[in-house]
């Protein structure tokens, strides 16, 4: 263990050597003796000693003000030429935060900052570092990085796997940049395991639709979450609609006509009674919406999510309350009337991408349960099709 000590500043490091005990001379913190073990030692340390000098020398220089820090900074290489891991990520985080409402979602932004805290505090904690050079990262790296997060962390397994994924996608830019020839996680692989997403019954929806509720905007939310409910919309597709995306056709139907805030992919919704109900009850209704021509006065996701909350206790829906990822619970009038899977995924907005893997399983309502998974943003949704 080597120790720069400059201005009352110190920084520690570690000289990568081994000797025996028998053999060190702790008050010269030298080897004892003049055996080729102990030359060679001395040497590599009069070495080590010679290049923290050189390098003290050129802070002097070119520094007003020296610290152990900025030494030991130049000695490991951590110079303006020297890329490391941690710099690199706040940089890729930068463009991320100016691109937040533009091209980026804040809570993608909000996942790399997560990401950045926690490699950082496995950094300090487990590496007694703060940065550490692209070019020493080995895939033994990774390998600690990812025990420790299951292990100390405790974090799930789909977590873990995204910011494994997140520390892959860091070193894919340096290789672009030209900082590094070879991935060096590239043979590091580790599987999600993501748990089954629960629904809403039709009777836990029932007791949703009839509960009393004494305030007016707990009704409001109840309200919103039913007409996610019969639509399939998330949450943030039901804050961008405005009766700019309602239509009628020749023959009375109304139908819900927009673009998927997430991919893109246009969606057409057949609304039900009960959501054209819920349409016409918000219509002039100004107060709590972001302009008047939005639809609903729809207000903060975890505003929302506490609300439900708050119902679903009310509601005694089983053990856990509804969230905003159960309002996929659609009627089943596509399937009921004859249309085919290709053909319902173009009406809700799905891509094709984001469906590899679907089964259906039938449940005890009469009804059945489509279920698929994406493989890209790596998240599941859950739809329950009840027969209308």
């Amino acid at each position: 263990m080597g120790r720069i000590t400059i201005n009352g500043t110190q920084a520690g490091f570690s000289c990568k050597k081994e000797v025996s005990l028998a053999l060190w001379d702790v008050k010269t913190n030298r080897a004892k003796g003049k055996s080729e073990e102990a030359r060679t030692l001395n040497q590599e340390l009069d070495n080590i000693k010679a290049q923290i000098t050189r390098h003290y020398q050129y802070v002097c220089d070119h520094d007003s003000f020296v610290t152990a820090k900025k030494v030991y900074n130049r000695y490991v290489g951590f110079s303006e030429e020297c890329h490391t891991l941690m710099n690199l990520f706040r940089e890729q985080l930068e463009p991320y935060k100016k691109k937040i409402g533009i091209e980026k979602a804040e809570s993608t932004y909000c996942g790399l900052v997560a990401d950045y805290k926690s490699l950082l505090l496995f950094m300090k904690s487990k590496k007694n570092a703060e940065d550490i050079v692209i070019e020493e990262l080995e895939k033994s790296f990774i390998e600690d990085y990812y025990n420790w997060m299951l292990g100390t962390c405790a974090l799930a397994n789909s977590t873990v796997f995204g910011r494994v994924n997140t520390l892959k996608w860091l070193m894919y830019i340096a290789q672009e940049k030209g900082w590094i020839r070879v991935h060096p996680f590239a043979s590091f692989e580790c599987m999600p395991e993501y748990k089954r997403r629960s629904f809403l019954s039709e009777e836990e929806l029932q007791r949703m639709i009839h509960v009393e509720l004494k305030y007016k905007r707990q009704r409001a939310m109840r309200d919103m979450f039913l007409f996610m409910c019969f639509t399939g919309l998330s949450y943030v597709d039901l804050k961008a609609i405005t009766y700019d995306n309602i239509h009628t056709d020749s023959d009375g139907g109304t139908w819900l006509m927009g673009n998927r805030i997430k991919t893109g992919v246009a969606y057409v919704v057949k609304l039900l009674p009960i959501a054209i109900e819920l349409i016409e009850k918000y219509r002039g209704v100004d107060e709590k919406k972001d302009s008047p021509e939005c639809v609903f006065p729809v207000g903060e996701y975890n505003a929302m999510r506490l609300s439900l909350g708050i119902i679903g206790r009310k509601c005694n829906s089983g053990a856990r309350s509804p969230r905003t990822s159960d309002a996929t619970h659609l009627p089943f009038w596509p399937y009921s009337r004859g249309c085919c899977w290709k053909l319902f995924r173009k009406c809700l907005g799905i891509s094709p991408s984001h469906t590899s893997c679907a089964s259906i399983h039938l449940s005890g309502a009469g009804g059945a349960i489509f279920f698929w998974k994406s493989p890209i943003c790596t998240t599941s949704v859950l739809t329950s099709f009840l027969n209308s």
